[in-house]
Parts: C-alpha cells; sequence; structure tokens
C-alpha cells in the first residue's frame, strides 16, 4: 500500500500542513504513525483513503512525471445560477451585434474551406490570418473558431458573443459554503463592510472549509457577486430594514390628478426651518416652524403659520389663513402628528384604537366648515407630496440666512458658530415678514411641476385660476367663520365653579352664577377663541348652543397674596352666589300656606296616628301552647294594658313647636 507524507497531502489538496494535521486530529483522515531515526512520529496517510478525486490527481501526476499522456480529468460542471439567455431579444444591442458578426464569420469560413483544395487544418490557419487583418478588434484562432462553430450548429446564442466561459464569463467562482458564510455576515442591519465580511470568512474558511484556503477567491471576486447574485431590493431588505425595502423597491401608488380641481383636497404638514433664530422676546436661540398647506392640484401653498412648536392651534391659524385667501376646499389630508388629530380639529384618525371608550364628542372645526379629513398611511413617504416643497423652501429660503444651520450634522456650514458668537443671526420677525413675501412673491410664480401636460408653461397661481373657474369657490362670513374654527373641550360637567378650558395644562373657569347653580351636574361641552378668553360659548350634547359665559378671573388669586381687592371680590362673588342659592331655595316653597307647612317630626306622627288606627293583630285558631319546665312566678302587671293615642294633644304639641321654629 502506498502512502503520502502530510506535506505531499497538503501540496496535493492545496492547503496548508496545519490544516491536514487537524483533519488528522479530528479523525476526518485516517493515517499510520511512523517513527523515524530520532525516534519522533510521522504521520503516513494511505492513498486509498483519499477522496477519489485527489486520488485521481495524483496518479495523474504521477503519469505526468513519467512522461505519460495524462488522463484528462473530468470535473463538475457547476451549473450557473444564472439563467441562459436562448433567444435573440434577451441580448443587448451590442451583444446582439457580437452574434450577428460572428454568424457572418463562420459562414463565410465555410465557405472559404469549401472553395480551398488541401487540408482543412492548413485552409483554417490561412482563414484565421485573413480573419485578423479583417477584424482587428476581435481575438481570432483556430480553437476559437472551432468553439464558435460548435456554439453555431447548436444554436447556442450565448456562445457566439462571449469568448469563454458562457454566463460566467468575466467571473471567478466562489464555492457555495464560503458564498453562503459571506452573506450571512454582508446580509446584516449592521451593515457591516465589505473588506470585514471578507477577513471574517477567510477565518471561517481557515476553521471549517480549509481545504479552499490556498485558492480563496478575491477580494474584488466578492465584490463582483454583491453585484451579480444579490437582487437590489433584497440587499436593500437585508441591510436596511423593511420600510427602506418599501419605501424603494415595492411598486408604489401613482396618483392621477386630472380629475382633481383646485380647492379638492389641500395637504398639510410641519417644516422645521433649517434657521437659528434670535427670539427678540425671550432672547434664545432656537428654530422655528413652518404650519403649511398646499393646493394638490396646483401646488400653490394657500395657508401657512409660524410657530415654536408644531400644535393643533397653528394648524387652525393655517387653516383661517388659507380660507380667508382661497375659500374652502373640500377635503384636507393630514399626517399623523398629534397636533393635526385632535379630538376639536379633525378627530383621532388612525390614532383610534379599537380600545377606546365610545364618547359623545362634540362636532370638530372640520365638520363644522364641510371639509372630509383623510389621513396619510402611516409610515408611507410616498403620500406626502407636500414633502417635495419643503425641500424647495430649504433650498431657495432656508439657504439665504445668515443662521442656516442645515438638516443635517453633515450640512451645517462651518462658518455657523463664528455667525452665531458675532450675533449675525436673523430675528424671528425677520423670518416671519420675509416668510409672506417669499410664498406668494416667489414660490407660488413658481411653474407648475404637475403631470398635467395642458398647464405647462404656466405658473402655480395661473393654475389655480385657471381651474377654479369650472368649479366655483366655498367661503364664509368672517365672523361665521371665527365661530366655526372656534376650539372645543371635550362633554364635561357643569360644576361649582362653571366650566372650564384647559390652556398650557391650567384650568381657567367660566361661570354665569344664575344658570351654574341651576345646571350643576348637567353635562355640557365649551367652544372657545385661544386668542379672547374673557368668554366662552356652553353647548349642550345635542350640539344646541345654551349660553356665554363670563371668566371666573375674580376666582383666581396667587396661593400667597396681600392684595384685600382680589380677596374682598373672590368673596363677594361667593356671597353673592350664596343669596341667590338661598333665594332659589325660599322661592320653591313661597306657594306652600301657612297651616300646611308644619316640620318632619309633626308629618311622621301624623303618619304614624293614621297607621295606628288601622293596626290590627289577628290570632289563629291554632294556637300552640308550650309551657315551662318550673312553676311560674308572679309578675307584678305592667301599667297600661293598651295605649291611647290622643289627637287633640298630638295637635297642641305641634302648634307650641311650629310656634317656637317662627321665634328662632
Amino acid at each position: 500500500m502506498e502512502y503520502l507524507t502530510v506535506n505531499q497531502v497538503a501540496e496535493l489538496k492545496g492547503i496548508s500542513v496545519r490544516a491536514v494535521q487537524k483533519s488528522i486530529s479530528d479523525g476526518k483522515l485516517s493515517c499510520s504513525i511512523e517513527f523515524n531515526g530520532k525516534n519522533r512520529p510521522k504521520y503516513m496517510i494511505p492513498i486509498p483513503s483519499l477522496p477519489k478525486d485527489l486520488q485521481t490527481k495524483y496518479y495523474a501526476l504521477k503519469r505526468a512525471e513519467a512522461g505519460l499522456e495524462p488522463e484528462p480529468i473530468k470535473k463538475a460542471v457547476k451549473q450557473s445560477k444564472k439563467a441562459v439567455k436562448t433567444t435573440f431579444e434577451e441580448f443587448t444591442e451590442a451583444e446582439r451585434k457580437e452574434i450577428a458578426m460572428w454568424v457572418d464569420i463562420l459562414r463565410d469560413w465555410q465557405s472559404y474551406r469549401n472553395q480551398y483544395p488541401g487540408k482543412k487544418t492548413e485552409v483554417d490557419k490561412l482563414y484565421v490570418g485573413k480573419c485578423q487583418l479583417e477584424h482587428k478588434d476581435i481575438k481570432v484562432s483556430v480553437d476559437i473558431l472551432y468553439r464558435k462553430y460548435a456554439a453555431y450548429k447548436d444554436n447556442n446564442l450565448q456562445g457566439l458573443c462571449e469568448n469563454r466561459g458562457g454566463a460566467n464569463k468575466g467571473k471567478s467562482s466562489i464555492p457555495p459554503e464560503l458564498w453562503e458564510q459571506f452573506c450571512y455576515f454582508y446580509l446584516s442591519e449592521n451593515k457591516p463592510t465589505v473588506s470585514r465580511c471578507y477577513d471574517l470568512t477567510l477565518e471561517c474558511a481557515k476553521e471549517f472549509y480549509p481545504s479552499t484556503v490556498a485558492s480563496f477567491p478575491s477580494d474584488n471576486t466578492f465584490r463582483r457577486h454583491i453585484k451579480s447574485e444579490i437582487p437590489q431590493a433584497v440587499l436593500t431588505y437585508m441591510r436596511d430594514g423593511d420600510k427602506a425595502m418599501k419605501d424603494k423597491c415595492l411598486p408604489y401608488i401613482s396618483r392621477m390628478y386630472d380629475s382633481l380641481h383646485a380647492n379638492d383636497i389641500w395637504i398639510a404638514d410641519n417644516h422645521t426651518f433649517d434657521i437659528q433664530s434670535y427670539d427678540e422676546n425671550s432672547g434664545t436661540i432656537h428654530r422655528l416652524y413652518l404650519t403649511a398647506f398646499l393646493d394638490a392640484k396646483s401646488g400653490v401653498v394657500v395657508g401657512w403659520n409660524i410657530c415654536d412648536s408644531p400644535n393643533s392651534q397653528s394648524t387652525i391659524i393655517a387653516l383661517r389663513h388659507g380660507i380667508m385667501r382661497f375659500g374652502i376646499p373640500k377635503a384636507v389630508y393630514f399626517d399623523n402628528g398629534r397636533e393635526f388629530l385632535t379630538h376639536d380639529v379633525g378627530g383621532k384618525g388612525h390614532r383610534s384604537r379599537k380600545t377606546d371608550n365610545p364618547e359623545i364628542e362634540p362636532p370638530t372645526i372640520l365638520q363644522r366648515l364641510g371639509i372630509t379629513m383623510h389621513n396619510a398611511i402611516v409610515r408611507n413617504a410616498k403620500a406626502k407630496p407636500i414633502e417635495r416643497t419643503f425641500s424647495t423652501v430649504t433650498m431657495q429660503f432656508s439657504r439665504m440666512f445668515e443662521g442656516y444651520c442645515g438638516g443635517t450634522i453633515m450640512q451645517r456650514p462651518e462658518s455657523l458658530k463664528r455667525r452665531i458668537k458675532e450675533g449675525k443671526l436673523p430675528c424671528d420677525f425677520e423670518i416671519r415678514e420675509y416668510i409672506d413675501t417669499y410664498i406668494d412673491g416667489d414660490f407660488n410664480m413658481q411653474e407648475y411641476g404637475g403631470a398635467e401636460t395642458k398647464y405647462k408653461g404656466m405658473s402655480r397661481i395661473d393654475v389655480w385660476n385657471e381651474d377654479i373657474k369650472a368649479v366655483g369657490i366655498r367661503k364664509a362670513p368672517e365672523a361665521e367663520l371665527n365661530l366655526m374654527l372656534m376650539r372645543s373641550t371635550r362633554v364635561q360637567k357643569i360644576k361649582r365653579n362653571g366650566v372650564f378650558v384647559e390652556i398650557s395644562g391650567e384650568k381657567v373657569w367660566f361661570m354665569d352664577y344664575e344658570n351654574t347653580y341651576r345646571h350643576l351636574g348637567e353635562e355640557v361641552y365649551v367652544r372657545y377663541d385661544p386668542a379672547d378668553l374673557r368668554s366662552v360659548r356652553v353647548y349642550d350634547k345635542s350640539d344646541r348652543y345654551l349660553w356665554t359665559w363670563e371668566c371666573a378671573d375674580k376666582l383666581l388669586i396667587d396661593y400667597i397674596t396681600e392684595s384685600k381687592e382680589e380677596i374682598s371680590d373672590a368673596m363677594a362673588l361667593q356671597r353673592r352666589v350664596q343669596r341667590f342659592i338661598k333665594a332659589e331655595a325660599q322661592n320653591i316653597t313661597d306657594g306652600l300656606s301657612t297651616e300646611h307647612k308644619i316640620d318632619l317630626m309633626e308629618a311622621a306622627a301624623l303618619k304614624a296616628a293614621h297607621g295606628k288606627q288601622n293596626f290590627k293583630i289577628v290570632m289563629p285558631s291554632n294556637v300552640i301552647m308550650i309551657h315551662a319546665d318550673e312553676e311560674p312566678t308572679q309578675l307584678a302587671q305592667a301599667v297600661g294594658d293598651e295605649i291611647i293615642v290622643d289627637i287633640d294633644t298630638m295637635n297642641a304639641n305641634a302648634e307650641r313647636r311650629k310656634n317656637k321654629w317662627r321665634s328662632d
């Protein structure tokens, strides 16, 4: 039996000696131990214990050393994962031209062969020379002609447009186990680099696949495989997450605007200005917010408001601004922010939950205006086209100011710190003043960028003006508009301080001392103007107007105050309410005659006396006598076997108590 040393096996397999030794220690490779002259162990591997492919390779090398023609080693043909192109239309234009060129060459070659006598091998060499002169830009040899002709006869179009390798042209193969190991590392949301994944895969190969180490593919080979073997959608999903895959790879719904008219839908959103500005009131440096409504048809910014932070009141102000200028829209398209989905603006929308108690809610502002509310699909960036408008605002508006800070830390100008230190930041009022001029004088005058070709070349405002003619406009008198835009509280019970409106976490009370105590405990809701809290309007649960109540500010005094006037006013209000309640209580029994005004004791005694007259005990006929175990002792008889009620005496006593109550 023939044996090979560890070094010979390592050279034959193309791996390290250490890897062979590890295979022996793991029992994956059998061996015999011999001892040399220095009594050191020598591992000898029997050739029959090697895999068949290594045995074949070993004997082929031995035949070559002996000068014999080696037997061809048959290699397993690895099936390409890439689909083979079979029809002419599947190829690119360049590939189709290459196929046509080779078809012409092969046909010309066969014609050349048939015309010239002699050995075909000599003729083929002559044609190769001729072809090299006519086609200097391609590589031509006898072997290439034979290979191309074989592909031509087999109708293998792919073989005609590639010099070698078919679908694997220009690629180096990666063993499947290594490729899977690499993908396991690379396709992670931690987004490791290709180089790092390559190094880790190499280490795993040394440990788990030692036979692949000697011929381990290059870093560039893995990079090419990423582009060719991993679809971009899969790459995005595995490394960037589900949302990124939905935003970038999944098909999206394209909205048609042909059937849409001006004022059909207004889209609302908030935008943070990329501007560091100076608050002239507080002296702080901050970033202002823009609340804006965009007409979906024309792209006109119809209404807006600048605020310190997005809130529902800013939404109402921006909506009012748009309505005063452009009329009332049919519908609004809101984001899912809390500043939009409040109970009194448009309702909870997508924020509604099955667990929410079905409470009676007052009509929302949008309902009173006859506006339908639509909500953007959660986590759907394509649903908010106004985002493109805000991008334009950033580019054209925010970058004009000294305080431009960029949307990210990478976009922040290096000079911003110096500008802040030098006090060169714009004030809030400058931004508020310029935004009005910019939106109407610049943005709304820019060219319409929608999909409708009939409006090409027109400005946004011209598109709105043109389209609104066909549908008309809905308006409301300013006084009634203000009434419909009033905020609403939730349904509440009238308490002893009246009704309240919560502003910045504090309760502001409103009351009318007469109606408050006549309707104490009844359920109502309140409509109010946050800019004017001198009074509120009170409605019942059926949305019927009841009263206008004034602010009970006299009940609001500091915890510690030395103002006698404040305390006196509060106590005076208390005394007024007290007098009113007493008067109301007295008025309830004013119609009762004097003789009928008896106290509770008299009424109770009268009731008992009338009842006593009808009281009677009826003994049954079947009487069972119970006797004691001892002789009874003679007991003294109680005086008065029966109780006599004297009505005249009771009336006299009642009269005395009545006179006493009156004197008190």
